[in-house]
């Protein structure tokens, strides 16, 4: 035991170092206050019944109108989440904050514990956790409250960790495992989507490299029937029996153009993640994030080429899952990236592997120093995003929100506030459909608020307020 201690130490201080990173760079975001449709859940999770809240978030294509999301998204363990929590945590953020990051780093940890098993060269461990750990693009998807269904990547690849361990190459096969893991992606699939996008990586890994030269055996398959089941069920649940569409094409349309320049724009965000502009990016940051776009799709057309099948089935799955987000007719952002980086990660871990193999006679030293320097570096970055993230985000709404309370600290009920002035942005896209959710959150017994835009006078009620932001 005291001989494998220091081994085990010497393997595993990177990533405890990576860990800490993360927990760095997301920091400023544990104190963040709540943000456009946190206000949405944190309000029917207060006025609803625990049961009426069950029965919306469960119900696919519900109608609920406090929780409207729930019509075209199936999310109901994400949405508990808030019902479960809203009790306890009030008007605090920060519990809701800390498991949101604490799901991030469960997923670090499972990105090393399924790089360890696929791999054993430590490199492919140490930059596939890392990238995981701190790539600046899907921040928000950890530093927003409402990103809670972020949940379902842990549980995606605990699932597929799960299966690995169930499916040795050349042993029997574990059914016990098989099924925990079916039930793992289930849960995942109940907190979002984008869990399922470990299936086609599961199953073209137990294809093409567990069980390669066993295709003719009907064994080979037969693990692989529980995902195909629970995708049948999954169906028929999130389209009521067939009598609803799998998807409402107002929000995700497979068919329309803006797929392909979504799609796209996601290439462009997963290798030069650049920080968000009004209006765009420009001039040699763009013209970088163009230039990348082929690379990733070149590296995994060339090693399948190569018959290198693990980053192959890797890098093909980060980009088979930007096919999840790619439709949103309602626009893409980097935080949908944050299903797509584990297998991006592990893919680009086992060609720079590859390539380290490639330069035996360079000191181990060199690697290892540069790998801590970009780990500090990369934290360094984080935080300062998320910390402007805070500022221009959550910050300037609550400042806002202060600023009201602040002029009217009571409102009679049923009053409509109507905001204009200097409205955060983003309370205002949309026709400013969150700010009811917002102002009902401080005043319970409001009816909620309507954005008036300049030049406009709105008609008020009696008891209504019209509040000109400064």
């Amino acid at each position: 035991m005291r001989e494998r201690l220091p081994r085990a130490a010497r393997q595993s201080w990177p990533l405890a170092l990576i860990l800490s990173a993360a927990v760095v760079g997301y920091a400023p975001a544990v104190a963040s206050p709540f943000w456009l449709d946190d206000y949405f859940y944190l309000v029917a999770a207060r006025d609803l019944s625990t049961a009426d809240y069950a029965r919306a978030v469960f119900t696919p294509w519900s109608s609920e109108p406090l929780l409207p999301f729930t019509r075209d998204f199936w999310r109901p363990l994400a949405f508990l989440a808030f019902e479960l929590l809203e009790p306890a945590a009030g008007g605090r953020s920060w519990p809701y904050h800390l498991l949101v990051l604490a799901g991030h780093l469960a997923a670090v940890v499972l990105t090393w514990a399924i790089a360890a098993r696929i791999d054993p060269r430590p490199p492919v461990r140490v930059i596939a956790a890392g990238i995981v750990a701190l790539h600046p693009g899907p921040y928000q998807a950890v530093a927003w409250v409402s990103s809670v269904n972020s949940l379902a990547l842990p549980l995606a690849l605990v699932a597929w960790l799960a299966f690995l361990a169930a499916t040795p190459p050349g042993q029997p096969v574990r059914w016990r495992l098989v099924g925990l893991s079916a039930a793992l992606l289930a849960l995942g699939a109940m907190t979002r989507e984008g869990a399922w996008v470990a299936v086609p990586v599961l199953a073209a890994w137990h294809v093409a490299v567990t069980a390669r030269w066993q295709l003719r055996r009907r064994e080979t398959w037969l693990p692989l029937l529980p995902f195909a089941a629970l995708a049948a069920l999954y169906v028929v649940i999130r389209t009521r029996g067939f009598t609803e569409p799998l998807a409402n094409r107002e929000i995700f349309d497979w068919r329309g153009s803006h797929t392909w320049r979504n799609y796209r724009a996601c290439l462009e965000f997963l290798l030069f993640p650049f920080r968000e502009q009004l209006g765009g990016l420009a001039g040699w940051r763009h013209t970088l994030q163009q230039l990348s776009i082929p690379v990733v799709p070149l590296l995994a057309l060339g090693s399948a080429a190569l018959r290198r099948w693990p980053p192959a089935i890797l890098l093909g799955g980060a980009l088979l899952s930007l096919l999840a987000v790619a439709p949103n007719q309602l626009g893409i952002g980097p935080r949908y990236l944050y299903f797509t980086i584990p297998w991006l990660a592990l893919g680009l871990a086992t060609l720079a592997a590859d390539l380290l193999e490639r330069f035996p006679r360079v000191p181990r030293a060199l690697p290892a120093a540069a790998g801590v320097a970009a780990i500090i570096l990369a934290a360094v970055a984080l935080n300062d995003r998320v910390a402007d993230w805070t500022r221009w985000g959550p910050g300037e709404q609550q400042r806002w929100v202060d600023a009201l309370r602040a002029e009217y600290p009571d409102l009679p009920p049923g009053t409509t506030v109507y905001a204009g002035g200097n409205v955060p942005g983003w309370l205002t896209v949309f026709g400013g459909v969150n700010l009811g959710p917002a102002v009902r959150w401080y005043y319970p017994e409001a009816a909620g608020a309507v954005y008036v835009p300049p030049g406009e006078i709105p008609e008020l009620g009696p008891g209504d307020v019209l509040f000109i932001a400064p």
